[in-house]
């Protein structure tokens, strides 16, 4: 029976696929030839050696005297017997030859079967469909007077001058992109950010045509690309794999982000030049999106897109991603079924990136799937829960089905070994079983926390008043009584000086009537002036007030405490903080998420790190006190990133438009558990205002719970806010 691992290739007759397209090129170790598929689209490279042996393939020569000629031919360049079988084994598994014995073309048969099934369930897959459009070439040439000149060395230069200045003048003015643009992102922005970046999409796909075109390469087929229900258009530029100049088909393959780069420059200059209005505004999506997109997404070598063909172009390994997952079958081939698996063709660097490539393509391959099977149940409404259905039998259920296919009856050229497969798979599940169950999950909780003063005295402003003189420091210790800050009222004083004078004249008119014997005008005016008397004094307390003292010994808490000079402070308007020195406690902030966890084991021990000088020393802590309800707000402004901190941020009134309060109040993006931790040591405690965090290990589980759990929760809060399951 002929299969790659009985094939008697000295006698076998084999004989090249007719959709082969044969084209040399010059390569690193000289000439290399590169073999196109015709029916499936797929490239591979080939030494001459190895060309000119399979040249020799028709059909009706055997392979030793396929060989032979091909000794007499190259000599010492000939390839010997052992590179011949693995040749021809690779071949075989390529879909590369057929035989005229019937089992290599039993074998054509079935990849071309498995081929066509492949393309039918890539339609039915409705997380990431291809669905080709029509032929664009009219309009590629339509374009070509008008873009051609951009692919030539001025439009290089203009493209450098142009993105150079474009960036350049947003990074001078970062800071307001970031907070007129970006810091204010809402879900209505994402409307015009989809539109945005189907625009982009166009022109993306454009680009890599003209390139293509301008080479002398064909562009025959262009369509969309459904990304979970996403729509992208794409173009078929596979025909410049034929170009001799890899760094042609490199730029091909970068033209589009190339183009997406230029625009956004340009967008950069009109948003930095630009008044606020609909012309900014589009034109910061523009740079958003065409700047993440190709982060994102093109730029990704572990993804089809271009990255990917422009890694395979700067390696010369045609048809990466095929190897590497070729290599990756044969390697679950060899550990699952015992069977040897056909060597790769690449060798030396380029069959350690081949192998480095399969095992990550296939990690980012999970985690995508998983990741858009998840996004789907999360984020589309009603829809997405079939989505995520589908996407989990296409990625699970249908290899699944295979598998078990291929144990029951095996294929027309390969027969499982059973007894070798029971016995792997036996042994893996236990090895898994294992790590789920002795692993320690990764179940530790962390917040940001921020150190305290317990108790602490907040100085307010009991009266209104300019800041006219701050006698005290951030971090002064100040006793019971001190000045702390002089306010100024000149409303109050001027008050004060009209109100003792109408008390006067009050007393002399008050003289002058006794003298004159009108006793009642004497007592309507003695009450007159008991009531300004009575004004008087609260006056008086009033301006006292415009002095502040320190209402207890501490230490002042107090940032920025010079930018009050001069500032107007309303009654109840904070001006400082002062902390009782050796009595410290610290806030933290837990996600939403371990709220649960957190109330329950309100008294557990934790485990307390600080930043700065104190980064390699852990205190010990206990949770004195937890918040049972979720909030917004802020309760101190080391944990907002504007300062610093580790926690996103907006202003309240941005969000709430009918908010009251300052314009500088802020509330935090996600709403936060409040914590209340105690030091469980009275030496060398921190001082107030530092930050850190503050870690609990005391949740045992091992890995297994902790998947299930965290899984398990996810999709039931998911599933009831989007499906009401």
């Amino acid at each position: 029976m002929l299969n790659n691992q009985t094939f008697e290739f000295s006698q076998a007759r084999l004989k090249l696929k007719k959709a082969l397209y044969f084209s040399m090129r010059e390569g690193k170790g000289g000439a290399e030839y590169l073999i196109e598929d015709e029916t499936t689209g797929r490239f591979f490279r080939v030494g001459l050696a190895q060309y000119t042996f399979m040249s020799m393939l028709d059909g009706k020569r055997t392979v030793s005297t396929a060989l032979m000629k091909t000794a007499t031919l190259l000599r010492h360049n000939a390839i010997d017997e052992q590179e011949v079988a693995n040749l021809c084994k690779w071949a075989i598994e390529m879909g590369l030859v057929e035989s005229e014995t019937g089992n290599s073309a039993a074998r054509r048969i079935e990849q071309h079967d498995q081929s066509r099934k492949q393309t039918m369930m890539s339609y039915m897959n409705p997380m990431m469909v291809r669905i080709p459009l029509f032929d664009p070439g009219k309009i590629i040439s339509a374009v070509m007077p008008y873009t051609g000149w951009l692919v030539s060395p001025a439009g290089l230069l203009i493209w450098l001058f142009v993105v150079s200045y474009g960036f350049i003048q947003l990074g001078q003015h970062w800071s307001d992109f970031y907070n007129n643009r970006i810091s204010v992102f809402g879900s209505i922005d994402l409307v015009w950010i989809a539109v945005t970046w189907l625009i982009l999409k166009v022109i993306h796909e454009l680009a890599h045509s003209v390139t293509c075109k301008k080479f002398g390469g064909r562009v025959h087929t262009c369509g969309l690309l459904f990304l979970l229900l996403i729509p992208m258009p794409y173009v078929d530029v596979t025909s410049a794999w034929r170009f001799s100049n890899k760094w042609k088909r490199i730029l091909v393959s970068a033209a589009g982000m190339l183009a997406e780069i230029l625009i956004a420059a340009i967008a950069c200059v009109i948003w930095v030049n630009a008044h606020p209005g609909p012309l900014q505004y589009h034109a910061g999506n523009v740079i958003i999106t065409a700047t993440l997109h190709t982060l994102l997404f093109n730029i990704n070598p572990l993804m089809r897109f271009d990255g990917y063909y422009m890694l395979a172009d700067f390696l010369e390994i045609p048809n990466l991603s095929g190897n590497g997952r070729q290599w990756l079958k044969g390697g679950g081939k060899r550990i699952f079924f015992g069977k040897k698996p056909a060597p790769i063709r690449e060798t030396g660097v380029h069959g350690v990136a081949v192998r480095v490539y399969g095992v990550l393509a296939m990690a980012w391959f999970l985690m995508i799937s998983g990741t858009l099977t998840l996004a789907a149940l999360s984020i589309i409404d009603g829809f997405g829960l079939v989505l995520a259905g589908i996407g989990v039998l296409m990625w699970g259920g249908i290899p699944l089905v295979k598998l078990g296919k291929f144990l029951c009856v095996g294929t027309k050229t390969e027969k499982p070994n059973r007894i070798w497969f029971a016995s792997a798979m036996s042994l893996t599940l236990v090895l898994v079983g294992c790590f789920l169950y002795f692993c320690p999950a990764p179940s530790v909780i962390s917040a940001p926390i921020v150190v305290e003063y317990e108790p602490i005295s907040v100085v307010r402003a009991n009266v209104n008043g300019f800041a006219k003189q701050i006698h005290v420091t951030d971090g002064q210790t100040v006793q019971a009584g001190d000045l702390l800050l002089t306010l100024e009222n000149r409303e109050l004083e001027m008050e004060l000086k009209s109100l003792q004078l109408d008390i006067q004249i009050s007393q002399l008119r008050s003289d002058s009537l006794l003298s004159q014997g009108e006793v009642s005008q004497v007592q309507l005016e003695n009450e007159s002036l008991d009531s300004m008397i009575k004004r008087l004094t609260e006056l008086e307390s009033r301006l006292a007030d415009l002095t502040v003292y320190a209402p207890a010994s501490g230490q002042i808490i107090a940032r920025d405490l010079e930018l009050l000079w001069g500032q107007y402070l309303e009654p109840g308007k904070e001006i400082l903080s002062i902390g009782t020195q050796g009595r410290v406690h610290a806030i933290g902030l837990a996600k939403q998420t371990d709220a649960q966890w957190v109330a329950e084991n309100s008294e557990a021990e934790v485990t307390v790190q600080l930043w700065g000088r104190y980064d390699a020393r852990f205190l010990p802590g206990k949770i004195k006190s937890v918040n049972p309800r979720t909030g917004d707000d802020l309760p101190h402004e080391a944990f907002a990133a504007t300062t610093g901190g580790p926690l996103a941020v907006v202003p309240r009134q941005q969000v709430e438009s009918g908010a009251s309060g300052r314009d500088d109040d802020m509330m935090l993006t996600a709403p936060r558990v409040k914590l209340e931790l105690e030091f469980m040591t009275d030496h060398d405690l921190p001082p107030a205002g530092k930050t850190g965090q503050v870690v609990v290990r005391n949740r045992h589980q091992n890995m297994g719970h902790y998947l299930v759990a965290s899984l398990t929760r996810f999709v039931r809060e998911n599933n009831f806010r989007t499906h009401g399951l």
